[in-house]
């Protein structure tokens, strides 16, 4: 899957095409995306009036770990790089206590 694009260069691409009435092809060139990106960009912003679809679902859960907590994992597993997944758990549940 390619990587998302983001939300500056999106209003860069829109501003292209219908502040500066650039053509595709120069849009193209300037932005490093396809062809069909650009114009799915421009279709969400006709669509929308925004570049990103905000009828997309946002995908996988919140993070619930802080970053405290990801330190002690990685010190966890670097004393004993060989634990489970559930004994990790076990461990971040009865020090941080982090479901």
């Amino acid at each position: 899957m390619p990587a998302s694009t983001s939300m500056q260069l999106r209003k860069r691409i829109v501003a292209w095409r219908y502040e500066m009435h650039l053509p595709i092809d120069e849009i193209v060139k300037l932005s490093g995306l396809c062809r069909a990106t650009i114009y799915n960009i421009l279709q969400l912003q006709e669509d929308f009036g925004t570049p990103e679809n905000l009828m997309a679902l946002s995908t996988g859960r919140y993070c619930s770990l802080d970053a405290q907590d990801l330190s002690y994992i990685q010190a966890l597993l670097c004393a004993n790089p060989t634990l489970f997944l559930d004994e990790i758990q076990s461990h971040l549940t009865e020090t941080h206590n982090v479901d």
